[in-house]
This record gives structure tokens, C-alpha cells and sequence, in this order.
């Protein structure tokens, strides 16, 4: 360029001063406020024009920005509760493992600390109905005595003697809704989650729950409630059933378990009963869901999903 002169911040020749051509038409890019043009070596410098400036803004209408809010608000209707059920199916799961595994624990340390169950002075259970006071008396003894040797190698936040409600009462019903009688409670462990009870239905340990030498040598029964007195305190769903054995606690349900006990009798919604529920347990550690609440056509041999 020859000849320059300065004129609204830029060096330009008159001789190649035209009137610039549209910026699509010659790629082109904004400088500044000035648009650089290249077409045939010529360099058109040109004002950017206030219509190709609105060119480059773009909202959207109050209209639009409500309907798409509201495709998200049904979304979210439709894909949350399914998220929660799944969330706390996990947690459950997890909580599961954990007190098996916990309780299995303690078991150990407790035998080799104080000798076999069968010698640890347990009593036979009782209801206060329909029993003597000396029966309600032995038999709170007997669960005391457990709760005492196994909450030494827990994490007990908070213990109640036996027919004692020192954490309160809690409703119980099972699976399909069958109402029992109320929870009391024995031990609080440090996650929130309860062991709502001790049932000791042989305290020489010789009881049969199944075809495993454990389930063979079966002491008692263990209730523990994955988050302690909130709802919705349902076997099965928040409270889970337990065999306590000479060998370590087993959860209710396994493959080997018969009788009353099975997966089959004791997990299912088109049952009813208040033992329904007690057949959950090993289903939820060992397949890791809750489907039985789905379907009702699972098993051990067979669909282990509803889906």
C-alpha cells in the first residue's frame, strides 16, 4: 500500500477503497469493529452493519423455555421413583452383607472367648402369653445373656435389657402386610440399623432349619432391621430374619433351607401370614436385589430377576 493515510484507525490506499461486499460472500472476519475482506488481492475494510450484529444474538421465547421445563418435570416424574427404589435396594443390600458378615465376626471371637453356645446358659424363649412368670423370667435371661456375649464385639450404641423398651416400641407386620406384634428392640448398632430381637428356640443348638450342618445345628433366631424404627418395619423389606447356629448365623432362605423357612414359603407376595418374609434374606445378600417384590415367579433353580 502507498500513499497511506490514517482514517478510522486503519492504514488504507484509495485506490483499493470499494464498497465491501457482504461477508458471506468473501470469508471474511470481525477486527475490532472493522470486517476484513479478501476477493481477487483487493482488501475491502468495511463498517460491520447493525443487521449482521443482531445476526449473531439468539433466545428463546418464555413459551419455549415452560414447555421445556415441563417435558423435563415428567421426566423426572416418571424416572425418580424408580431411581429411589434402586437406590435403597442398594443400601439394603449393603447393610445386609455387612451385619452377616459383622455378626459372623463377633460369633467367632465370642466362641473362643466363652466356649460353645450350647454352654453359654441360653434359655428357651417364651411369650408372656400363655407362659409362667418363671418361663418369661429364664427366657429374658437367656436373651440377655446372648445379647451380652455378642454386643461385647459389636458396635453398640445402645442396649436394652430383654422386655425392656428402652428404644420404644416399633409396629411390625410382614411381607403382604400381615400385622404382628410390636418390636422391642435390644440393641442399637452405631450405622442406625437395630437388632430388634433374640429368639432362642434351642439352647442346646440342635434345632433343624435345613439340610446343612449348620442350618442342622440351629439355635436361635436373629431379627435385624437395616434402618432401625423407620418404617416401613416390614419382614423382608426393612427387617430381616436370621438363624443363629453353632457354626455362625445364617440368613433365612438359602437353597438347603425347608420347611417353613424356604425362599419359596416365606418370600412370597401372593402369600400371607406373619412369618412371610423370613425366606428373604439370603435371596437379597446372595442375588443383590429386592425383585421378589416385583414378581412372584423367582427361584433358586430358575429366574433370579424379574427382568
Amino acid at each position: 500500500m502507498i500513499n497511506n493515510k490514517k482514517k478510522g484507525g486503519w492504514n488504507y490506499d484509495k485506490r483499493a477503497l470499494k464498497v465491501a461486499p457482504p461477508p458471506e460472500k468473501t470469508g471474511g472476519r470481525i477486527v475490532s469493529n472493522k470486517t476484513l475482506y479478501f476477493s481477487e488481492k483487493i482488501c475491502y475494510i468495511s463498517d460491520v452493519m447493525h443487521h449482521d450484529i443482531k445476526k449473531r444474538f439468539f433466545a428463546f421465547t418464555l413459551a419455549e423455555v415452560l414447555i421445556t421445563l415441563g417435558i423435563i418435570g415428567v421426566v423426572a416424574a416418571m424416572t425418580m421413583p424408580s431411581l429411589i427404589a434402586e437406590h435403597k435396594t442398594k443400601e439394603t443390600v449393603a447393610k445386609l452383607k455387612k451385619f452377616n458378615s459383622v455378626m459372623n465376626q463377633a460369633l467367632i471371637m465370642a466362641i473362643q472367648e466363652h466356649g460353645e453356645i450350647s454352654d453359654w446358659g441360653l434359655k428357651i424363649s417364651a411369650t408372656p402369653d400363655g407362659s409362667s412368670d418363671a418361663d418369661v423370667s429364664n427366657s429374658r435371661e437367656g436373651i440377655d445373656i446372648l445379647a451380652e456375649k455378642l454386643g461385647s464385639k459389636l458396635q453398640v450404641v445402645k442396649k436394652c435389657e430383654a422386655g425392656v423398651a428402652c428404644m420404644g416400641t416399633t409396629k411390625r407386620s410382614s411381607l403382604d402386610g400381615t400385622p404382628n406384634k410390636n418390636w422391642t428392640p435390644i440393641m442399637q448398632l452405631a450405622d442406625g440399623s437395630t437388632i430388634n430381637a433374640f429368639w432362642i428356640t434351642s439352647p442346646e443348638c440342635n434345632k433343624n432349619f435345613g439340610n446343612t450342618k449348620a442350618l442342622q445345628n440351629s439355635c436361635g433366631e436373629v431379627f435385624y432391621d437395616v434402618n432401625g424404627s423407620k418404617p416401613p418395619n416390614a419382614t423382608g423389606k426393612d427387617v430381616f430374619w436370621f438363624v443363629l447356629t453353632k457354626y455362625g448365623l445364617v440368613p433365612g432362605g438359602l437353597a438347603e433351607a425347608t420347611g417353613n423357612s424356604t425362599f419359596d414359603n416365606r418370600c412370597n407376595l401372593e402369600k400371607t401370614g406373619t412369618g412371610n418374609g423370613y425366606g428373604c434374606t439370603a435371596w437379597v445378600i446372595y442375588n443383590e436385589n429386592m425383585d421378589y417384590l416385583k414378581c412372584n415367579d423367582l427361584s433358586w433353580n430358575g429366574k433370579t430377576k424379574c427382568k
